[in-house]
């Protein structure tokens, strides 16, 4: 039934772990509300013929019985609260990927996307993922909105200047697929095409093996020492005039306006192109903005490098 209702409404393949699923979602919403259009229309058409008004019979208004609204009140949301529970399920699969994921920064821009590896290694409008392993990608802008779109994958995400944003899938069929941006980002938002290699994963190591490239981490340490970052932040937990780089990754930060942001990827990358968005309580506004200084492959470099301080001494 599912692949029935897939070439019936001409979608492309499933081609990742969780297109059936949000399928099966999606083809469940449509024919329910399918039945109960079709009901309610056959009940209006009975209706009017069985109690429209004559001239040999009375107009005698009839109450509905109680039992049967809040049956159908209840059986109504009942049905809402069971699409809510799988479709937030299915947001929270999407939401936390596994911790082997490999991980790709994509950098979009006026109008191209751009692909970081964990070695290093940049590619332009074509993404190479292994089929059977989790893939998570680290999603920004460098200058409008865009929007990651692979409908073999059934995925979507914005990508937002000064932000990052995440989505992870695990490719299942090998194969091309279009990439597209979803958000009209200006004159060449049409032009704006990409496409997914999914290889067997022996083809993707040869690959990543003939694009060698110094590791992200190695370039992002190099980053933050051309660009000043450590005249303010130490790398071995000793405090400074500003926080240290060490355990900074993944943990909750204080602001001075008494919240508290946990350390991801969006922050740190927040916190490079507008610092004074989140300042760090204790400390003062003294840190420069990097927006437009560096690049997007240079961004991921340096937040990499901060996620290898996580756990180094």
């Amino acid at each position: 039934m599912n692949e029935t209702l897939r070439w019936a409404l001409d979608l492309p393949p499933q081609a990742s772990s969780v297109a059936r699923g949000l399928d099966t979602l999606h083809y469940t919403v449509i024919v329910s509300a399918f039945v109960v259009a079709v009901v309610t229309f056959a009940l209006v058409i009975v209706f009017m013929i069985k109690f429209r008004e004559r001239a040999d019979r009375p107009h005698t208004p009839k109450q509905v019985p109680r039992w049967l609204e809040q049956g159908l009140i209840a059986f109504t949301l009942a049905v809402f609260f069971g699409w809510w529970i799988v479709g937030f399920t299915q947001y929270r699969e999407l939401r936390e990927p596994p911790a082997d994921a490999i991980r790709i920064h994509v950098v979009a821009k006026q109008w191209m996307w751009q692909f970081v590896y964990p070695n290093g290694a940049i590619a332009e409008d074509e993404l190479r993922v292994p089929v059977g392993e989790p893939v998570e990608l680290l999603i920004t802008s460098r200058d409008v909105i865009h929007s990651f779109y692979v409908p073999a994958f059934r995925l979507k995400e914005d990508a937002v200047p000064g932000r990052i944003t995440s989505m992870w899938f695990t490719a299942t069929i090998p194969g091309e697929y279009d990439l597209l941006c979803a958000e009209y980002c200006g004159a060449g938002h049409s032009t704006m095409r990409g496409r997914v290699l999914a290889v067997s994963p022996a083809e993707y190591t040869r690959w990543i093996d003939a694009h060698p490239a110094q590791e992200l981490a190695k370039i992002g340490e190099r980053l933050a020492a051309e660009k000043g970052c450590l005249r303010c932040h130490s790398v071995d937990g000793t405090p400074h005039l500003a926080p240290t780089f060490r355990g900074l990754y993944g943990s909750r930060v204080p602001l001075a306006d008494g919240s508290i942001v946990t350390a991801d990827e969006a922050y740190l990358t927040e916190s490079m192109m507008d610092p004074m968005a989140k300042i760090v309580r204790g400390y003062g506004p003294i840190m420069p903005s990097y927006l437009g200084q560096i690049s997007g492959p240079d961004a991921a470099a340096l937040v990499e490098y901060l996620r290898s301080l996580e756990e180094t001494p």
